[in-house]
């Protein structure tokens, strides 16, 4: 992902704790709540074994790998 702005990543792998609907539904519910919508605070990239999000404030990529990091596989 290489999206001007968006320089803060924070990658969840797909895997055990992080197998279902439920978990999924967690994270991006948060991420919303906390942050809005993708595209003004940060966007997201999907790939066959990870999701990413990318922030442009260091700060909120801070607060969500802090809050999501125990699930990163």
């Amino acid at each position: 992902m290489t999206e001007a702005g968006f320089d803060h990543h924070v990658a969840i792998a797909w895997g055990k704790d992080m197998g279902t609907i439920s978990a999924w539904d967690l994270v991006c519910i948060d991420a919303i709540e906390r942050f809005g919508l993708p595209g003004k605070n940060y966007i997201t990239d999907m790939s066959a074994d990870r999701m990413v999000w990318s922030f442009r404030d260091p700060k909120d990529a801070l607060i969500f790998k802090l809050k999501w990091s125990e699930v990163a596989c």
